[in-house]
């Protein structure tokens, strides 16, 4: 289980890269990433191997557990052999063995257990160890992680189509957020300065307010959460005319690297587009100049269909719809994440916490003093490692033996 978390956090894992890191990964190292998906370890965390340890490590625990209370239990009432025994006949000695307060009785046993909040420390670290286990479970199967590229001025309530899985969340996401500027600052052609994402954003139909996104400064929107990653490029943006009037915002994302951030550049991609079913092929140029231009070369079946230069305002006829070419924007990556296991996993930790303090900080000692018509007997139990019963338990040891003398 330790191999397999480490692996989960030092490898790079699906769950965590966004759409352009994975490219990025899949083409710059193709023999590495195609390793570890033959192997399992490009998506540690959920898949059956790990979740069969997770298994394995429950079964330990709650066995563990179950154990290490029965011992406790047993040391609680003497009823295991003691680590310590000391025999002597007549009166019994007017020193107290080591730990013992009581007086012990004429006849009778007597009993004194000291440190008792120790025996529950181990009984809790397995315990804390489970409830992690559990929780991890719960996260798996409840809690929800995907990226998303929003483009300035686009707004998003939740479509499935805009998550790089293309699965929707397992519960509704009751907001409204619009991405009203990006500010992106690059120093050197490397080195990030200013990067944040300013919103708009409504949640259950209560009032439009705004918000700054900054990496590890997330937005709250009801029981999600929106972080910022540090992916961005430029966006085409279009308005898509159908014939019957109605149209639609339209916005494709071309990567960009810091070091041609805000300077001349151009990008091109090819893609195949699917409206209303229809299906169209694009290849396509966008060129940061200003104004912007968008070489746009369209075919369907073969036949072309379109093939241009558009500038802001310009439209491109498609047969089956219209293209009106409105400019460019910057996109912004985002990871929207439904994670209601943290609490559950932070209960786990203090429990183990505890159990490890009160291991640690306590020592239980069971001393025992029976007195009969013939003599006395002294019992100990106590942990093993218990350094310090051991040496006051000579000393006493000793100090009878020159009484005796």
């Amino acid at each position: 289980m330790t191999l397999a978390v480490l692996a989960a956090g030092t490898l790079p894992q699906s769950a965590r890269l966004s759409p352009e890191e994975q490219v990025g990964w899949d083409t710059e190292w193709e023999a590495a990433a195609s390793w570890l998906d033959t192997l399992g370890l490009s998506q540690i965390v959920g898949s059956g191997w790990f979740i069969g340890l997770c298994v394995i490590l429950l079964i330990n625990m709650t066995a563990g557990t179950l154990l290490s209370i029965g011992r406790k239990w047993a040391f609680y009432r003497g009823n295991l052999k003691p680590g310590y025994e000391l025999r002597g006949s007549g009166v019994a000695p007017a020193v107290s063995p080591p730990f013992f307060t009581k007086k012990a009785a004429s006849a009778g046993a007597v009993s004194q257990l000291r440190g008792a909040p120790g025996l529950f420390g181990l009984p809790l670290f397995h315990l804390g160890i489970a409830v992690i286990v559990l929780a991890a479970f719960w996260r798996g199967a409840m809690d929800f992680s995907d990226y998303l590229e929003l483009s300035v001025g686009e707004v998003f309530s939740g479509q499935p189509a805009k998550f790089q899985r293309r699965q929707p969340p397992p519960e509704p996401f009751d907001a409204v957020i619009r991405l009203d500027r990006a500010e992106i600052e690059v120093r050197d052609g490397k080195y990030m300065g200013e990067f944040q994402g300013h919103f708009s954003y409504q949640i259950a139909g209560g009032p439009v307010e705004e918000a700054t996104v900054m990496v590890n400064h997330p937005l709250r929107l009801g029981d999600f959460e929106l972080y910022l990653k540090e992916s961005f490029g430029y966006s085409a943006w279009f308005e898509r005319l159908r014939p019957d009037g109605s149209s639609s915002l339209l916005y494709i994302h071309f990567n960009a690297e810091r070091k041609a951030w805000e300077k001349p550049w151009s990008g091109k991609k090819e893609q195949l587009l699917r409206f209303d079913n229809i299906p169209l092929h694009y290849t396509m140029i966008l060129n940061n100049t200003e104004p912007p231009t968008f070489d746009l070369t369209v075919s369907r079946g073969g036949q072309s269909v379109f093939d241009g230069r558009l500038q802001p305002g310009d439209v491109a006829d498609l047969g089956v719809y219209k293209l009106r070419f409105q400019g460019m924007v910057p996109w912004m990556t985002f990871n929207l994440t439904l994670d209601r296991g943290d609490i559950s996993i932070f209960v786990g930790f203090v429990i183990t916490l505890l159990g490890f303090l009160l291991h640690l900080l306590f020592w239980p000692r069971r001393v025992e003093w029976t007195v009969t018509n013939d003599g006395w007997v002294v019992r100990a139990w106590v942990r093993r490692g218990d350094d310090l019963f051991e040496k006051r338990w000579h000393e006493w040891c000793r100090q009878l033996q020159r009484e005796a003398a």
